[in-house]
């Protein structure tokens, strides 16, 4: 992760996003145990890349799976 994505997103957030980038169809607890950070957390950054269109989020069961969008994927690659 580069400086500049830190700087765009904060350093969770650009974390998140990366997770998510490099764990496609995590559910949140999984993101949050990637990350070290409680669920809420995880869900609340999860939703905010989702509403900015950089992931895409879907129910499966008690589930939230997360993919990033071809969007996500390209704001990463553009800062790496």
């Amino acid at each position: 992760m580069t400086a500049s994505l830190t700087a765009l997103l904060g350093r969770t957030r650009a974390a998140v996003l990366h997770a998510i980038a490099t764990h496609p169809g995590c559910n949140t607890a999984e993101l949050a145990a990637v990350l070290g950070i409680g669920p809420s957390g995880a869900s609340q950054h999860a939703t905010v890349l989702r509403q900015a269109g950089l992931v895409t989020t879907l129910r499966h069961r008690n589930s939230a799976v997360h993919t990033p969008t071809s969007t996500g994927l390209s704001l990463l690659m553009l800062h790496n």
